[in-house]
């Protein structure tokens, strides 16, 4: 079997700002886990790892007038989510936050056999909402291609925001994270690239070790 090529970072990998820091702290190896101190200037004891990090300092932003809401996203999710939701993509933009909580209820045996894991119901509102019907049926058709069956490249984290007065969802942005030397894979440099390509934000996010 042919080796993927690994990849180093786009060169505009800073477009997209978060406007949280990449800064890490207090490098830990448990078994073959790499951990941080979640705090953003190196205080406290709490540690996570480097796609847990970034979505605990994201989701403590503070901005008035909007709350920040992420995920980490399942590699196979763009495969699983068709299996619980309508075929007809269209149909995922129209759902509310409570339509999915409703359908996902009546799913769970089917879920736990299955083993499937997806977001909750309210970033999966955010995530459909900031696609929309048509990126969403591109995604859709590139991820349950017989032809990519081993592929996935899919990215760590979805984060976005929302208007805490209009209730609307923005500046979806999907993150893929990495350790100071830990390479880029094929996949996910392609999955990067396609994103953006249908004009979605993407973003390698690397770290820098301090202390």
């Amino acid at each position: 079997m042919k080796k993927k090529k690994i990849l180093t970072d786009p060169i505009d990998q800073k477009k997209s700002l978060l406007k949280i820091s990449n800064i890490v702290y207090g490098r830990e190896k448990v078994g073959t886990r790499v951990l941080y101190l979640v705090d953003q200037k190196g205080k406290g004891i709490e540690k996570k790892n480097a796609e847990a990090v970034i979505l605990y300092r994201w989701r403590r932003r503070v901005k008035k007038g909007y709350s920040f809401s992420g995920a980490k996203l399942n590699p196979k999710i763009w495969r699983q989510l068709p299996q619980l939701l309508d075929n007809d993509v269209k149909n995922w933009v129209y759902l509310s936050s409570e339509d999915i909580q409703t359908i996902f209820q009546k799913k769970l045996d089917y879920m736990r056999e299955h083993k499937i894991k997806v977001p909750s119901y309210n970033i999966l509102f955010g995530l459909f909402q900031i696609c929309g019907a048509t990126k969403l049926k591109k995604i859709l058709l590139r991820h349950n291609d017989p032809e990519r069956e081993k592929s996935f490249g899919t990215p760590d984290l979805f984060l976005f925001y929302t208007n805490t007065l209009t209730k609307k969802p923005g500046n979806g942005v999907f993150v893929e994270v990495k350790k100071p030397e830990e390479p880029l894979s094929q996949d996910q440099h392609e999955e990067i690239a396609f994103l953006k390509s249908i004009g979605l934000q993407a973003r390698i996010l690397r770290l820098m070790e301090r202390g």
